[in-house]
Formats: C-alpha cells, sequence, structure tokens
C-alpha cells in the first residue's frame, strides 16, 4: 500500500475527542475498500503508532464521489492524474471517539490495496477548482501532506494538503451515569450447554465425573457440587447432561409414531444399576424422550409414550444414537431439570429431590452415577471483590462508583439470600473491597424465580467533566469482575453434615473447609510440654480451634496413623481473649499442653515428634479468622 498521510495540530484546551473525519474522494476502486487512520507524529514526520480505536475502513460502495469536471486536479493515493471534481464527502466514523491532546500533531493517514482512489487536495498557488477563481493560500492549520511508497517512509509536500473535515465531541451534559450489571453465571468457556429440549441454553458448572449419589430406596439424591454458592434451601438449581453412558443406535428409520428396534440391547437388559425388568424403560433419540418396554428377544422396543414430557415426537433416520435415559430406574426427566428447592447442603454438596426411589443392588447401596457431561447452575459468592476497568480521566473529569449487592448465606449461616439491596455504596474502583457480608451474583434461574427476573449485582458509575470537549471513558471490551469467596464453615459434630462425617481429632479427613496443618516435627530431644503462640484477628462468629499430636518415645505407632488432641480440652486459649473490634486488630493468643507457665497442668508423654492442627471456623464467611506470627515450641519439664 501507498498511503497519503495529513498532519493536524490540536489546538482545545485540555485536546477533545475525535468522531469522525470527512475526506473527498474524485475516484475509487469498484470493489476494494479504503481505510483511514490516526497516527502520532514525531519530529513532524507520521510515525507506525495508530491511536486506539482511530482505524476505521469504509467499502468501496460506501464512498462517494461527486459530478465530474475535467478542469479538476486530485492526487492519488499514488500519484496525480487529471480527474473528476469531489465535493460531496466520504465520512470515517470511528467505532469509539479518539482522544488527541492539547498542542499535540497527529496525522490522518489514508490507504488502499488499490491505486485506483483518487482523494481531493489544495495546491498552493493554484486556482481553487470549486470555481470563483480564488488563488489557493498557505492553510491556515500549519499541516503538511505527505507520500509514502512503502507506509513507513514518508516524504512531505509542503505545498500540498488533503481537502478534509475534522470533528470534535461537544458533550452536552456535565454528567451522566452509566450501570454496569452481571452477566449470567457460567464458567464453561468454551460453549454454552443446551439443556435436554436442544434450545434452552443452561449456565452453569461442569461438574465432576458422576457427581450424583443416588441410595437404595432414597428419593434424596446428593450432588456433589464444589463451591456451589447456594447455601440456602431456598436456591433453585437446573441440572441437565446427566448420562447412564448407555447407548445404542436405531435399527431402521421411524416415523413420529409407532415402535422402534435397537440395533443392540447390551446395557438396556436388567441390571442392577440402570434397567428393571418390570418398570417402564425410558430412552431418548435426539431431543425426543420415549417411554415403553424392550423385548429382549429381537430388540423390539414397544412405545407407549411418543414425546414424553413435553418433547416432541419426531421422525428419526437409521443409525440415530438411542441413549438409554434413566439412572438406577430413576428417570432422567427427574434429574436433568430445574429443581426448585435443595436440602442438606453442604459446602461442597446438597441434595435434590426424586419421585422415584432407585433399586440398587449387590455389595453397595449407593451408586455414584451421572457420567462426565453433567452441568448444573450455581450462584458465584463472594467476601472480596476487585473491579478490573480499563478507565481514562482526563483533566477536569472525573469517574465515581457506587455497588448494590446480593445478600447471600454463608455456608455455615443463616443469612437471608436473595436481598438486594436498595441503595448503592461507594468504592474505589480497582481495589481490593471487604464486605462486612456475604453476597452472591445469582444463578439464572434463581434471578429468574427469586429476583422476579432483575439482575443481582449493580454498579453505577457517575462520569462528570468540567470541559465541554471532554468526557471520561470506560473500555467496555475488558469490563470484569474477581470475586473471591472464603472457604469458611463451621463443623462441630455429625448433624452439621449429610454424611460422611469427620471430627476435627480424626487422623486424616475433617469437614471444616479452613484447615491449617503444620508439618511432621522431628526433635533431637525428647519433650513434654507444647506452646503455640500467634497473634490473631477473630472477629464476630469466627473461632480458631488448635489441636496437636505427638509421637511418644515408647510407642511404635505410624505418626500419620495418630489422631489429634485439642488443647485446653476444646482448641481454646489458655486465657479468654476479647474479639477483634476491626480487620486491623490483632490479639495474642496463647496455648499451652503439659505443664503450663504458672507450674498448673501435668506433663505430657515424653514425645519425639509432634504436629500442629489450626481449624478456623464461622458462621459469616465474610469475617474469616487471621492470625500472623504463627510460632509452636516443644519443651522438655
Amino acid at each position: 500500500m501507498n498511503p497519503l498521510a495529513q498532519t493536524f495540530r490540536v489546538s482545545e484546551t485540555d485536546g477533545c475527542f475525535i468522531p469522525k473525519i470527512d475526506l473527498f474522494f474524485a475516484k475509487k476502486d469498484s470493489i476494494l475498500p479504503v481505510k483511514v487512520e490516526i497516527r502520532t507524529v514525531r519530529n513532524g514526520y507520521p510515525t507506525n503508532i495508530v491511536l486506539p480505536f482511530s482505524s476505521k475502513v469504509v467499502e468501496s460502495e460506501d464512498v462517494n464521489i461527486a459530478a465530474a469536471d475535467s478542469s479538476a486536479v486530485a492526487t492519488g493515493i499514488e500519484n496525480s492524474s487529471e480527474i473528476s471534481l469531489g465535493i460531496t464527502p466520504t465520512t470515517f466514523t470511528f467505532d469509539s471517539p479518539v482522544y488527541v491532546k492539547e498542542e499535540t500533531e497527529y496525522a490522518i493517514i489514508v490507504s488502499s490495496k488499490s491505486t485506483d482512489y483518487r482523494i481531493w487536495i489544495s495546491q498552493q498557488g493554484e486556482i481553487d477548482v470549486g470555481g470563483g477563481k480564488r488563488t489557493v493560500s498557505p492553510t491556515p492549520e500549519g499541516g503538511v501532506l505527505f507520500k509514502s511508497q512503502n507506509g513507513s517512509t514518508f516524504n512531505s509536500i509542503q505545498t500540498q494538503d488533503i481537502k478534509y473535515t475534522i470533528y470534535k465531541c461537544n458533550f452536552s451534559s456535565t454528567t451522566g451515569t452509566v450501570t454496569l450489571v452481571n452477566d449470567n453465571v457460567d464458567d464453561i468457556p468454551d460453549t454454552t450447554k443446551l439443556a435436554e429440549d436442544g434450545t434452552t441454553i443452561v449456565y452453569g458448572h461442569r461438574l465432576k465425573s458422576n457427581p450424583l449419589k443416588l441410595t437404595n430406596t432414597s428419593t434424596v439424591m446428593q450432588v456433589l457440587h464444589r463451591s456451589h454458592g447456594m447455601y440456602s434451601t431456598t436456591n433453585n438449581v437446573t441440572i441437565t447432561g446427566a448420562s447412564s453412558g448407555v447407548t445404542t443406535t436405531l435399527t431402521t428409520g421411524i416415523t413420529a409414531t409407532g415402535n422402534l428396534t435397537l440395533t443392540s440391547n447390551t446395557g438396556f437388559v436388567p441390571s442392577n444399576l440402570q434397567v428393571s425388568s418390570t418398570d417402564q424403560m425410558f430412552i431418548k433419540i435426539d431431543n425426543e424422550i420415549i417411554r415403553g418396554t424392550l423385548n429382549t428377544s429381537n430388540n423390539l422396543f414397544t412405545s407407549n409414550s411418543r414425546g414424553h414430557d413435553g418433547t416432541t415426537a419426531a421422525s428419526h433416520a437409521a443409525g440415530a444414537t438411542i441413549e438409554l435415559y434413566q439412572l438406577a430406574e430413576v428417570p432422567l426427566t427427574e434429574i436433568n431439570k430445574t429443581h426448585t428447592a435443595i436440602a442438606n447442603i453442604d459446602i461442597d454438596s446438597y441434595t435434590v429431590s426424586l419421585t422415584t426411589a432407585p433399586t440398587i443392588a449387590g455389595v453397595t447401596t449407593i451408586a455414584e452415577v451421572g457420567g462426565i457431561n453433567t452441568i448444573a447452575s450455581e450462584n458465584w459468592r463472594y467476601d472480596t471483590f476487585r473491579t478490573q476497568l480499563n478507565i481514562l480521566e482526563l483533566p477536569n473529569t472525573n469517574v465515581a462508583a457506587r455497588i448494590r449487592t446480593t445478600s447471600g448465606t454463608s455456608p455455615s449461616g443463616s443469612e437471608a439470600s436473595f436481598v438486594t439491596k436498595s441503595n448503592s455504596e461507594a468504592f474505589d474502583l480497582n481495589k481490593n473491597i471487604h464486605l462486612d457480608t456475604t453476597s452472591i451474583v445469582c444463578s439464572t434461574i434463581n434471578q429468574t424465580n427469586e429476583l422476579s427476573g432483575a439482575k443481582s449485582l449493580f454498579i453505577p458509575i457517575t462520569l462528570e467533566t468540567n470541559n465541554a470537549n471532554l468526557s471520561p471513558i470506560i473500555d467496555t471490551a475488558t469490563m470484569s469482575m474477581l470475586a473471591v469467596a472464603n472457604q469458611l464453615n463451621s463443623i462441630d459434630s455429625s448433624s452439621d453434615v449429610y454424611a460422611n462425617y469427620n471430627a476435627s481429632t480424626e487422623p486424616e479427613g475433617d469437614n471444616n473447609a479452613a484447615i491449617y496443618i503444620t508439618k511432621k516435627i522431628a526433635l533431637q530431644n525428647p519433650a513434654t510440654a507444647l506452646k503455640v503462640f500467634f497473634a490473631g484477628n477473630i472477629q464476630g462468629t469466627s473461632e480458631v480451634e488448635v489441636l496437636f499430636k505427638i509421637l511418644r518415645t515408647d510407642s511404635s505407632d505410624d505418626f500419620d496413623d495418630i489422631g489429634y488432641e485439642f488443647f485446653n480440652t476444646d482448641g481454646s486459649p489458655d486465657d479468654a481473649v476479647a474479639k477483634s473490634l476491626a480487620s486491623t486488630d490483632f490479639q495474642d493468643y496463647f496455648y499451652s499442653a503439659g505443664v503450663k507457665d504458672d507450674g498448673i497442668g501435668d506433663t505430657l508423654p515424653e514425645f519425639a515428634q509432634f504436629a500442629i492442627k489450626l481449624v478456623f471456623k464461622g458462621t459469616n464467611a465474610a469475617q474469616p479468622p487471621k492470625i500472623k506470627d504463627f510460632r509452636a515450641i516443644a519443651l522438655a519439664i
């Protein structure tokens, strides 16, 4: 390409915004487009640095050409020739207004892959082709026309200038507000997941392999869903993609009515996990669910409900995939749907209710099923947030942000979910903001069912200016917010969990989510007492329980098999410590096992190894306990 360049200087105080540029063409290519850029200027010459948003391409059919005038002279992007007069402008409107600085020189660059484009210029000392026999005098703008044969090296033509009109923005208001809201909660970056009907989009999280736990004869199904953010029973959850993993194909094509024949019945015959010999069988072809019975001798499936459960009966071609659409005799229509309540909520799981009780025979009465493509909607809970907005605040402009959050429930808390604040609160953009209570960005189904379709996060941002030429800018292409949730709960007994309770004193496992365990400490000399010190910031409902375990010198046990013991029988410090009053308020905590500093207590059995375990608990996840300056000392007393 052999572009032209025209320099110009900005004189507006503090600069301005350019929304568009008019150029005047005398000739154009019939197919290829033309492009305009605004570049910086260094030492009076155009550079290769293009201003943000200032590149605009106009297609050939949108380039305007005026009536002919054989006496008109124009210059092309390559050279000069005698062609038609262009008085009708071609407007290059940028995708976003382009900011240019005060008393700074820039260059308009015009280029095309075609050599047919011609653009109107002025030539000093010649007669204006527009009529009136006016002689062209030097331009008051002081710009210069440049020509280039390679797009990077420009030669100045001091006596010529491109004919152009540059527009600037004039902002009619000194203040304005834009409100940002949350997008759909979805952490499947590559694609959106369609529900079983093949059309409804489900936004959610892809669960681990076989995340559904069915128990024989129980209509309660546990869903293993890490950090699901739904810690109130009023939550709704949409599940889709759960499958039996058993498929075959259709032997011959079928119409929208009638029966069908399976190519193979492998996996479709009665078994202890999928199919009963007496119950109805459910299958799925494309988006149609069919209920019926299977004759295993000839693989004929006799349907008694085509288009079952609201699906559409349709024709299917030979070779179409047939999926066994049930798990342990439970139709997947009872699983792949929206469940309007959840129960037995743990930090990484919950249960939903089924209508059909599963039948599971064999060694175990629990089956983990669902396959590898199960997706469930979820809330994104957060206690700390940080906006990531690219904002340009120019001289005499200002940006102020506020936020309106929706309440959530902590994993072991009792806060009410789905209450959106009526008033917004000011906060600092692009900084870590710690909340006093936990909040959520709701799943799409929760916004629909619990918030009447409203969004769950609102960030109104006020833009202000004292200069009509300027406005602050928010880059809407890169807006995001980091939402951080503290993994904090409070589990004290088996009644606090649905299943698989592990006490804090056991060698392995703990239902509390926030745990710190030191490495095994081997002593050169045996000890009979332990002391632990740290500075703690422990507010509200939060607490820290401290435990230890030791390997006695006369024991041959494996250290990893030894359970933990609480300091002071319940993990509390030697002396009561007042709760911290603020996030910066750290108090000193002391723990002793064995003889204390005042000589009270019995020595521990002589030990050669020890480890310390800290269990962080709380029912308000926004106020997690924090510690620093942790020390542990073994003493021989």
